[in-house]
């Protein structure tokens, strides 16, 4: 038996291309593949699953090289190990999904030699149909978490994040770790995207899949955003709100603004600040390079804050202030 022959490879093949051999005529010739009758596909589902174990373990293709296919199955070499002689063990399905990390013969319709033509392949399966509805390797998304005051300001970020490669076979895959420093800009959102093209996910046969970074505001604790603008709570004691007295805000850039109030504050009062908000993020680097950012609009809402205690008499007080300011 010609292990080589039946791979349809040369003698001196590397090991990655005895993989790509049988990663292409194990699909060809799998029983839930081929369209031919059970039997003859079954038979040269078994031949390829013994030629790839053999090619695929160094100390038997060499003994298989040095000594033929008799002498492998006899055995012998001794320090060299093999000793007991090879048998094939009729388990083509163990060693299908050995190599492809599972036994569905269907989540491997992919193409080894990189054409995005998969008829070409599976040609003798499935009568030259084309498969475009099957899939390369997804997006890696990562969630990247930032504070109100990064995206505010602006920020770099380290991430590290795992992606999937290709080994040097060319077709198993790993998982590795990685780092990457992003940019995040002036003004991102929640639920925007930094897209880096075809750094994210390897598989044999596509092109890598894109690495998406996702951006994810944290609550704050003094500020609320909505869209550009800013809603911003502010705690005031009675007396302050009815003599409507200034407040001051610390900005998310640190400035300590000085908000004048010009009527008495009530439940209901809402002051809005012109350009105080969130700065707009641009889309474009390169148009908007050199441009400076606009802002939207600061609101800010009223918590007042009433006594916990008073005495009959500051009760009254208040109540005939109150009144007479009624009349």
């Amino acid at each position: 038996m010609d292990y080589y022959k039946i791979l349809e490879i040369n003698r001196d093949a590397s090991a990655s291309e005895v993989a790509k051999a049988y990663n292409k005529l194990s699909l060809k010739w799998h029983p839930k593949l081929s369209k031919l009758d059970h039997n003859t596909t079954y038979h040269h589902f078994c031949l390829i699953s013994e030629a790839y174990e053999v090619l695929s373990d160094p100390i038997k293709r060499t003994f298989y090289d040095k000594y033929g296919e008799e002498k492998l199955k006899e055995g012998f070499f001794a320090n060299g190990n093999l000793k007991g002689g090879y048998s094939f063990a009729g388990n083509p399905e163990e060693i299908f999904e050995k190599f492809f990390g599972t036994s569905n013969p269907f989540a491997q319709l992919i193409d080894t030699n990189g054409s995005e033509n998969h008829g070409t392949l599976f040609s003798h399966a499935f009568g030259g149909q084309n498969f475009p509805g099957i899939p390369g390797p997804q997006d890696l998304e990562i969630q990247v978490e930032c504070t109100l005051h990064e995206l505010y300001n602006g920020c770099a970020k380290t991430v590290s994040y795992q992606r999937q490669v290709l080994n040097k076979d060319g077709i198993t895959t790993r998982q590795i770790t990685e780092t990457k420093e992003i940019k995040i800009d002036r003004g991102i959102e929640t639920g925007q995207k930094i897209v880096y093209k075809e750094l994210g996910n390897e598989a044999a046969g596509f092109k890598s899949s894109d690495l998406i970074f996702l951006i994810k505001e944290n609550p704050h604790p003094t500020f609320k955003r909505k869209g550009n603008d800013l809603l911003y709570i502010a705690k005031v004691n009675l007396a302050n709100a009815i003599a409507a007295d200034p407040i001051q805000i610390v900005t998310l850039d640190n400035r300590k603004l000085q908000v004048p109030v010009d009527q008495i504050i009530s439940p209901k009062y809402v002051k809005m600040i012109e350009n105080e908000g969130m700065p707009v993020f641009q889309q474009d680097e390169v148009k908007d390079f050199g441009k400076p950012y606009t802002f939207g609009n600061l609101y800010i809402r009223f918590d007042i804050q009433f006594p916990e205690d008073l005495t009959e008499s500051q009760k009254n007080r208040i109540k005939d202030i109150l009144l007479e300011g009624q009349q």
